[in-house]
């Protein structure tokens, strides 16, 4: 039988590390935290503003410990109302905010260093350029919006009409930006397809075990690539109902949104995950 310090070694040696050493990372990582607030701020978002939702989850626990529900002024049941579910999701969103306060910073960054990038530019390239310089204008307004969220007397920056207008108009900058991300995704898909990687020159002609096992982890690699790219288009696409929403372009109820936004933080939670797990 293999010792703790065998399997320690073994994963060493394999480059991978344990599953409790992964979540360490992750429950640390700035943006494991974020998208850990997220997923609490969308189950808060859909037992609140989803019945059946809340009373299943009554249900399902006056099952398994039956005197938690059983008088009316329960403390299970006052964290299940809807005037608690509200705040606590209100609470969980400011979170995810102070990991945001500079994140524009990033965002134009990266759009400007594939601006100025000496490379010839694609389609794909552009609609990159174009998605993350939107989200760095979002993120700008979400930063000059901050004072106000906070709803600290005597902190507060802008009036309420200037408040709102930065709000509303930083959730139409994130809009634009899903869009030219769901395009850029698009065309990364179509070529992924289009070239399996395995029908270049240096293949063509070859045989033996040492090219078969090149074709095959080329074609291993085109997987994993297509997954990736197949999974934040999928997310980017949920995504589009909360912006959406709030500009008054997609006509989703609050608990549409919040399972949309508990399915996107489910995916791009995967890309932090995985990105924890690399030692």
């Amino acid at each position: 039988m293999a010792t703790a310090t065998d399997q320690n070694t073994a994963k060493s040696a394999s480059g991978g590390i344990s599953t409790f050493d992964q979540f360490v990372k992750f429950s640390t990582d700035a943006s494991g935290l974020e998208r850990t607030f997220r997923a609490l701020q969308a189950i808060t978002q859909i037992l609140a503003t989803i019945e059946p939702a809340r009373q299943l989850v009554i249900l399902l626990v006056s099952l398994i410990w039956p005197p938690i529900t059983v008088h009316p002024s329960s403390q299970f049941l006052h964290l299940l109302s809807r005037s608690t579910l509200s705040a606590l999701r209100t609470r969980f969103a400011l979170g995810r905010r102070f990991f945001r306060v500079f994140r524009f910073l990033d965002a134009f960054s990266s759009a400007w260093k594939l601006f100025v990038s000496p490379e010839k530019k694609s389609v794909e390239t552009w609609l990159d350029i174009s998605s993350r310089s939107f989200n760095g204008l979002y993120l700008l307004l979400e930063t000059a919006h901050f004072p106000e969220a906070l709803a600290v007397d005597g902190f507060r920056v802008w009036g309420a009409e200037t408040a709102k207008w930065l709000h509303v108009e930083g959730q139409r900058f994130w809009f634009f930006a899903l869009v030219c991300g769901v395009g850029a995704g698009l065309v990364r898909l179509v070529a992924l397809y289009g070239n399996d990687g395995v029908s270049s020159p240096q293949f063509q002609g070859k045989g033996g075990d040492e090219d078969e096992e090149k074709r095959r982890r080329v074609v291993e690699r085109r997987r994993r690539s297509r997954r990736r790219v197949i999974r934040r288009l999928a997310a980017d696409v949920m995504d589009l109902a909360l912006p959406g929403a709030v500009v008054g372009w997609i006509p989703a109820s609050p608990g549409v949104v919040g399972l949309l936004m508990l399915g996107s933080t489910y995916l791009t939670g995967l890309e932090v995950w995985e990105r924890c797990g690399r030692s």
